[in-house]
């Protein structure tokens, strides 16, 4: 008996929404042509997943080839995710199942993924089936079996001329089975991000630069560009005056972006009302918290927030997240190992984080990193949960940086690639903790965070960066007071000693003299004056005596730090030899050479004896035993010495401040040796370097330019 019509289940439509196209797509032919002409060679997929992030645009491709396909003579069935069973049964209809048939299978009588897949695959023109957003892929499989086994709604088609293509978040390679080809749908590139934009905000909002900045800023993800765009075109299209401060333009769009994400939590003007129209790309990442949830990972949540109190830089997961760490906070409490990599697994699925491995960092812990786009970044940093929390949050992000920097001496070059992952998140950490005014700062995360600093200031101290570590110490330094530290504090004195440093480092011995004194003097008073700490201030300033060419005042203060150094760190300590070093430099400045050579003849040979040859403090210790050869006129050994030298130099530290010096000393030997065309090639290979590294107007680039002047002149 034939069901009346009323009491039929209604019917849902599986026509693709192409209403949705209503811009043109740009900067995905390459993935269309890849997923629709795919190459001639080998077996041709027929099952096409396209993966990646909430809001990169996975609907939006599908939608194009789903377009193209039926313009190219293709039936193209587009079936949503929530409405699976509704929009299968349409699709086996149209195929021309009879309504008995369609009704058992429904009813549970027969296999109703065998019934759609046995016309499917007797379908006599070419078609095209997209499942869209299935961002729980087991809702393709089988009642009794997993997805991969290609037995539910998702298999491979026998038809030469079936395709199916699948939208989701979901980038796991053991999902899909081998049968499927992975796509990853990637953030769009600035040129094709800008298109985006004005295609929606049109012309009024700015021009072709303002707009690959903004697209930039956004990190190419489609759905804010798509937001903002909408935002913009909405405001301007508007008959209502909203103000002079309104937001109109690609690029006050985006100074209000950097002022809403960037600035620190608490900064005074950032308008945290201000929408952006960015609501729904929070709203796409709360639904990508929602699946880890459902699947039992619920510490995404904390993990991602943690990663977003960090630099937007790549992030060494396995020495910066470490679970013991997290487990001891009330954030994560009982994670274990296995959960964090779970955990991590998860996001990476769902292409939140990006995991990468850097090519220049040889430790393996360091090389693998992972990344979060921008916008998420940005989003998971601006949650309530994380300003509610934040003490919890700084206090854990304290542990674990301190924790990743054990081990990583700032003053070893052979750890410093480990210190170039870490130094951006460190930067983050410290500034964002301590430089706000805050009303109450826990000590214990206060202590962390100031070594933290000192450790930072170090290493970019020791890669030639002193005005980078004035940036981050000086606002520290001045607002101690407001963490309740004051100036005699030990850690704050350590971070008064290193400003001292990027002063001299910056030549402005004056000022670093006036400094020093200052922290001796304290340090003297606090601790002691044959503290190691103490000792340390006081080599530091004979350096800025140095500095100012008081040669006498500075070797009778070495001579009393170096007898106080051997007896408090020993005749062969690291710090010992580096002031021994000093000492030498000293004598050698009064122009007495051999003293200063028989001196640097003792420092080498326990540098040789105790540490590798590729370090700078040796480097500079051969540069300094070479200049003394060249006063004595022994040419040849002092070039000898000079190019031995230089053969220890690594690559990744050709740049370095103390390698070039010794390069402009061998030019100056050249010289005297009457190998004038030698001299010139070490000058210009010298002068090209400086000028990329310094400028053109560094006072290092005029010298070498000028010397090289006046040896093409004949002078």
């Amino acid at each position: 008996m034939r069901r009346p019509a009323y009491d039929r289940p209604s019917r849902v439509s599986v026509d693709p929404p192409l209403g949705r196209l209503d811009s043109p797509l740009h900067g995905r032919d390459d993935l269309i042509d890849e997923i629709m002409h795919p190459a001639a060679d080998g077996e041709q997929p027929s099952v096409h997943i396209l993966c990646g992030m909430g809001g990169s645009g996975k609907s939006h491709v599908a939608l194009e080839i789903a377009r193209r396909a039926r313009a190219d003579g293709r039936t193209v069935w587009w079936v949503q995710a929530g409405r699976l069973n509704s929009g299968m049964r349409e699709v086996v209809s149209q195929l021309g199942a009879s309504e008995s048939q369609v009704d058992q299978a429904w009813a549970g009588m027969i296999s109703a993924t065998d019934l759609v897949w046995r016309y499917l695959n007797q379908a006599q023109q070419p078609w095209l089936l997209i499942f869209d957003s299935v961002d729980e892929p087991g809702t393709l499989g089988p009642t009794d079996g997993v997805l991969a086994d290609g037995t539910g709604w998702l298999r491979r088609p026998e038809a030469e001329d079936g395709m199916v293509l699948v939208t989701t978040r979901d980038g796991n390679r053991a999902t899909w089975g081998t049968w499927s080809i992975l796509h990853q749908v990637r953030p769009l590139d600035a040129d094709a991000g800008a298109q985006v934009l004005i295609d929606r905000a049109g012309a009024q909002a700015g021009g072709l630069d303002d707009a690959r900045e903004l697209a930039r800023e956004l990190g190419g993800l489609p759905l804010a560009l798509r937001a903002a765009g909408n935002y913009l075109r909405s405001v301007n299209a508007s008959k209502v005056w909203r103000g002079s401060s309104t937001i109109t333009t690609f690029a006050n769009y985006r100074t209000a972006v950097q002022r809403r994400f960037r600035s620190p939590r608490d900064a005074a003007d950032v308008d945290l009302d201000e929408s952006l129209g960015l609501e729904i790309v929070r709203e796409v990442d709360d639904i990508s918290l929602d699946l880890l949830a459902r699947r039992q990972l619920q510490q995404s949540r904390p993990l991602l927030n943690v990663l977003a109190c960090l630099s937007i830089s790549p992030v060494p997961y396995e020495v910066v997240l470490k679970p013991a760490i997290l487990a001891g906070s009330p954030l994560f409490e009982g994670l274990t190992a296995r959960q964090r990599v779970r955990v991590l697994e998860g996001i990476g699925d769902l292409a939140l984080v990006d995991f990468d491995v850097q090519e220049d960092v040889t430790d393996p812990a360091f090389a693998h990193v992972l990344s979060l786009h921008p916008l998420v970044h940005a989003m998971f940093r601006d949650r309530d949960e994380v300003r509610e929390q934040i003490a919890e949050y700084h206090g854990v992000v304290m542990k674990l940086l301190l924790a990743a920097t054990e081990g990583q001496s700032p003053d070893d070059s052979a750890v410093w690639a480990n210190w170039d992952v870490l130094v951006p998140h460190l930067v983050e950490a410290v500034r964002e903790y301590l430089v706000p005014q805050r009303q109450k700062h826990d000590p214990e995360t206060v202590r962390r965070a100031l070594e933290l600093t000192r450790l930072t200031a170090r290493y970019l101290i020791a890669i030639g960066l002193p005005g980078s570590a004035f940036d981050i110490l000086d606002p520290i330094v001045r607002g101690c007071a407001a963490y309740d530290h004051d100036l005699d504090r030990p850690q704050v004195l350590a971070l008064r000693h290193e400003l001292g440093r990027t002063w001299l480092e910056r030549n402005q011995p004056e000022m670093a003299d006036r400094v020093l004194r200052d922290v001796i003097a304290d340090r003297t008073r606090v601790l002691g004056s044959d503290d190691p700490d103490t000792l340390a201030s006081r080599h530091k300033l004979t350096k800025a005596i140095m500095a100012q060419r008081q040669w006498p005042e500075a070797e009778s203060e070495l001579r009393q730090i170096v007898a106080a150094e051997g007896q408090v760190r020993g005749p062969e300590h690291w710090d010992t030899m580096i002031v021994r070093h000093s000492l030498a430099l000293a004598v050698l400045a009064q122009h007495r050479a051999p003293e200063a050579e028989e001196m640097l003849h003792a420092i080498l040979e326990v540098r040789y004896r105790l540490w590798p040859l590729n370090q700078p403090e040796t480097w500079q210790a051969r540069h300094t035993l070479a200049r003394c050869m060249q006063e004595q006129g022994r040419l040849a050994e002092a070039e000898a010495e000079l190019r031995a030298t230089l053969a220890t130099v690594e690559p990744r530290h050709a740049d370095r401040s103390e390698v070039l010096a010794i390069r402009a000393t061998l030019a100056v030997v050249l010289l005297l040796d009457g190998q004038v065309d030698a001299a010139i090639g070490v000058y210009e290979r010298l002068l090209a370097d400086r000028r990329r590294l310094l400028g053109d107007t560094h006072l290092d680039t005029l010298q070498v330019e000028h010397a090289l002047r006046r040896l093409r002149d004949g002078d």
